[in-house]
């Protein structure tokens, strides 16, 4: 019997924070892969025909990325779809999707992860990679370099790479498509003189004073006294030219991949009572168990599957109501649900997969081990959990609470429990459909009035006066009388 384990990363924490300090220029070396076409590969278009994709600019829509066939007919970005279509009829013209782009993006940077423990989403349309300590991992920065286009290429995205020193550097001259590399940051500052000073994100008004003075490269600006600059055009400029440099702090946060588990077992022989392969489902429990604890984790939810010669995977999923890791109670729902489905056919392998992973919380308790009661909603959770799974999901309904003051519209069955309101007077939880009128004979008040007066704007007004009263046989009952009926008393609830 063979088993797998893998976790696509650590315990799920806060994004890091990973500084560019500036003595430790030499130290770090960032890799830039810039995508051009991401916002077209984003909308699954085929990049060998005439497609573009738009976006609302200043109020008209502007054509954002267009594809190398388009181009060629003469349609560039910014354009208007109009006079992109009047210089190529053909063109296919979409709208733009940003989260399909930031999905792909994370699709991305979850293979360059196998490159670089450092990976950043900090930038629009490009990853960033810290190489300089897996260089020798993957034999040099070619190779590198080789490794990681094959592996994006794979997924129909090409990328542009560039590599520097600095992050904002490689970030430049990826987008200005010079792909080249830069491990000396003695050599970064010539090395960036050449470009023209419209690469950098400078308004436009900016742009212009610098232009109508003659600067118009990168080495022009380096030239000049670094006070009278700032003084001259502010301090902004004067700190985007030493993050190039590297000579100034930057902060980027680290993507992490979603934790994820996966075990498996093989059968020696094919199985086709539960009693035979269950303790296999007990070992691959109590392995994802252990995952867990090492990682201060928990999860919200499993999937059991059992593969078939010649048949489909049989597939049992488990939603928990709050975080668990408690490998008993799984087995013990997964067995109830194996008694009542029949497998079509005898069990070969077993796999235990999770991708519901969350960070544990810890019951509260008491520190001086006072009299407090211990708190009880592990077991209640757990006995909510085993009546899911043996009516279904969607079977258990909890009484709950919507932004109306009727109470007949007030109350409202929902799939979650949520705590009670404390603001709010006491609720039956049995409410009559209709309201059945009552005598005061024999009820004594209990409770002073509790006056609603709502439902104006739908043209269903009430006004009532609600009181918690008892009858001569004990009952608790919630009673009110209508003030627009002649102040006749209605039994509207009883209390259990």
């Amino acid at each position: 019997m063979a088993a797998t384990a893998r976790a696509l990363s650590p315990t799920p924490q806060k994004p890091a924070a990973l500084g560019v300090k500036p003595n430790a220029a030499d130290k770090q070396l960032w890799l830039c892969a810039y995508f051009p076409d991401l916002t077209l590969t984003a909308l699954h278009l085929d990049l060998g025909q005439a497609v573009a994709s738009a976006m609302p600019y200043k109020g008209q829509t502007r054509l954002h990325t267009v594809s190398a066939p388009a181009r060629q007919a003469g349609v560039e970005s910014g354009m208007t779809p109009a006079a992109a279509l009047a210089l190529c009829p053909g063109v296919s013209i979409h709208n733009r999707d940003p989260f399909a782009e930031r999905q792909v993006l994370q699709q991305l940077a979850e293979i360059a992860l196998d490159f670089s423990p450092w990976v950043s989403l900090d930038q629009p349309d490009c990853l960033l990679l810290e190489i300089r300590s897996c260089l020798t991992l993957f034999g040099g920065i070619e190779r590198l370099q080789d490794k990681l286009r094959t592996a994006w290429q794979t997924t129909r995205h090409r990328p542009l790479i560039a590599i520097s020193p600095t992050p904002t550097a490689s970030n430049l001259l990826a987008r200005l498509s010079l792909e080249t590399t830069i491990t000396a940051p003695q050599a970064l500052c010539s090395a960036l003189g050449p470009l023209p000073i419209a690469a950098l994100a400078l308004d436009d008004r900016l742009l212009h004073r610098l232009l109508r003075t003659g600067i118009r490269q990168l080495t022009d600006l380096w030239r000049l006294p670094r006070d009278g600059l700032a003084k001259r055009y502010g301090a902004g400029l004067l700190q985007q030219l030493d993050r190039l440099a590297g000579q100034q702090t930057q902060i980027l946060q680290a993507f992490h991949s979603p934790p994820c588990f996966q075990a498996s077992r093989e059968m020696p022989i094919e199985l086709e009572r539960i009693e035979h392969f269950f303790p296999a489902i007990e070992q691959l429990a109590g392995e994802f168990a252990a995952f867990l604890k090492t990682r201060d984790a928990t999860t919200l939810g499993i999937t059991l599957e059992l593969q078939h010669h010649g048949r489909p995977a049989t597939c049992l999923a488990l939603d928990f109501r709050a975080g668990n890791r408690d490998p008993k109670h799984w087995c013990g729902l997964l067995s109830e649900k194996l008694e009542r489905s029949p497998l079509p056919a005898p069990v070969l392998a077993i796999g235990l997969l999770s991708a519901a992973i969350v960070p544990f919380q810890p019951e509260r308790f008491s520190l001086f081990h006072d009299h407090e009661k211990p708190d009880s909603n592990a077991e209640w959770q757990a006995v909510l959990d085993q009546l899911q799974a043996r009516l279904g999901h969607k079977a258990l309904k909890f009484p709950g609470t919507q932004a109306d003051h009727r109470p007949e519209r007030a109350m409202i069955d929902q799939p979650n429990w949520l705590t009670a309101n404390p603001d709010l007077a006491p609720r039956p939880l049995w409410l009559l459909a209709n309201p059945e009128p009552v005598r005061l004979n024999g009820l004594s008040l209990l409770s002073s009035a509790e006056r609603i007066e709502s439902g104006w704007w739908d043209d269903q007004p009430i006004r009532r006066d609600y009181h918690s009263a008892q009858d001569q046989r004990g009952r608790k009952l919630w009673v009110y009388r209508d003030l627009n009926a002649r102040h006749q008393w209605f039994l509207h609830g009883l209390f259990g």
